[in-house]
């Protein structure tokens, strides 16, 4: 919570104006576990779709971390056969159909007598929201598996007790002994928050990545001089961390005056690190006390402008309501530009850094996130995430290189490992303002054990 003190310090730099941001808060809503289904739902009573228009089920890429359509609505027919006796809907579909998660959580791969033998549910807590998936043909991912909205789980077949290609879908909550008509409730959720208490028994951190746009820039002949100094922006920046309810931040650009007056203005509330006053504070990391310990603290060597290298820091933080643990990078890659040209070798490198680095936090068992100011898109991306390494908020594990359908900035957050997203927010009322150049980008992420 953000103390008095704090809100009186912003109030003497200046009024506080009412901003809107785009941060997408999840729902306060109870979930359901997992619980068992007594009543055998019957088979598919269409005829299929034409097994051809399969082939177009691969291009449906919804945008994560939000619910999701199990099926490609291109190609399938929702034949809306619930009845509270049976508890689902049939959802006709090609055979071999990709069928995706409709939200985030665990898996858990069942046989069953009337779903077949490769029955998936996707739990997103214990005594919480689920659903359950039949009739599939094969499954694609094993139980324990963190999933994220719109991976693919199976795909579609005439499994159990159905009698054409099909899917069967269940939308389960256990805390209110409630079962859902799916059609009505992808109607109304598809393309919002899972509407769950959280994901695995956490109720989950808003990461968020920031690049405040450095003092030298705004100071007499900087490139943007006719902008509002720092000391003018930072309070407003600090009111924007304080409306999303943000609990942990990769700050970029963060110089010395700034960090110098974000301590006497939030200092209370927020930790930074490197706590060193002689340390380069550019990239920084911020962090709620109220949430989370500061366990370590360490800095790592990654190349930035004509390959001349930075200390970029990390932190492991340990969050003071669970006991879980996670790490935290934050870094700043070097752009091209007239002063400084062809940088893209540097950034190849410091990405390679950057991946190397997850790589040996993960095998430490604990999630790894990374935020910060790539100066890439696609590149960062793929660099990052290629192999399953990580995802976005707004993407799926991939091997390869699953690029987001609607992503434009540089500003990333990614996570490896136990940890899955719920939330994605990029406010880009920060240019006009006159705030920053780079936008605010927030998500909320959950720590599995």
């Amino acid at each position: 919570m953000t103390s008095p003190d704090l809100h009186a310090r912003l109030r003497r730099h200046f009024r506080v104006a009412a901003m809107t941001t785009a941060l997408l808060v999840p729902l306060a809503l109870a979930g359901s576990g997992l619980g068992s289904s007594t009543a055998a739902p019957t088979g598919l009573s269409a005829g299929d779709l034409s097994p051809a228009a399969a082939s177009t089920a691969t291009a449906y890429r919804p945008a994560a971390p939000f619910v999701a359509r199990p099926v490609n609505p291109a190609v399938a027919r929702d034949l809306r056969t619930f009845l509270p006796r049976r508890r689902g809907t049939d959802i006709a579909a090609p055979c071999g159909t990709p069928v995706l998660a409709a939200h985030p959580g665990t898996a858990r791969v069942l046989t069953s007598t009337w779903g077949g033998p490769s029955l998936v549910r996707v739990i997103t807590s214990p005594r919480s929201l689920y659903t359950t998936y039949a009739y599939m043909r094969s499954a694609t991912v094993v139980t324990g598996q963190l999933i994220q909205a719109g991976q693919q789980i199976g795909v579609v077949g005439r499994e159990g007790r159905a009698t054409r290609c099909g899917l069967h879908l269940q939308v389960r909550n256990n805390t209110t002994r409630t079962t859902y008509n799916p059609t009505r409730w992808l109607d109304r959720h598809v393309g919002r928050v899972t509407p769950s208490a959280g994901l695995y028994g956490d109720g989950g951190i808003n990461i968020a990545t920031f690049n405040v746009l450095g003092a030298s820039h705004t100071a007499a002949g900087g490139n943007k001089a006719s902008w509002p100094n720092y000391d003018k922006r930072l309070p407003k920046q600090i009111a924007m961390l304080e409306n999303v309810k943000a609990d942990v931040v990769g700050l970029q650009e963060f110089q010395r005056p700034q960090r110098s007056l974000f301590l006497t203005l939030a200092g209370a509330s927020w930790g930074v690190y490197p706590t060193s006053t002689k340390a380069d504070p550019e990239n920084s990391i911020v962090y709620r006390k109220s949430k989370f310990t500061l366990l370590e603290g360490k800095t790592f060597a990654v190349p930035y402008f004509d390959g001349h290298e930075r200390q970029m820091p990390y932190v492991l933080l340990q969050d003071n309501e669970t006991g879980r643990t996670a790490y935290v990078i934050n870094v700043h890659n070097p752009a091209s530009t007239s002063r400084y040209p062809n940088q893209g070798k540097w950034r190849r490198l410091a990405l390679a850094r950057e991946r190397q680095l997850i790589i040996d936090l993960r095998a430490t068992g604990r999630p790894v996130f990374l935020t910060g100011d790539f100066n890439d898109r696609e590149k960062a991306f793929c660099a990052i995430t290629t192999g399953k390494l990580a995802i976005t908020p707004d993407s799926i594990p991939s091997m390869e290189c699953a690029y987001p359908p609607k992503y434009y900035w540089v500003d990333w957050i990614f996570a490896a490992g136990q940890a899955r997203f719920t939330t994605l927010s990029v406010d880009t009322s920060t240019r006009p303002n006159r705030i920053s150049d780079h936008p605010l980008v927030v998500s909320r992420t959950h720590l599995a054990d």
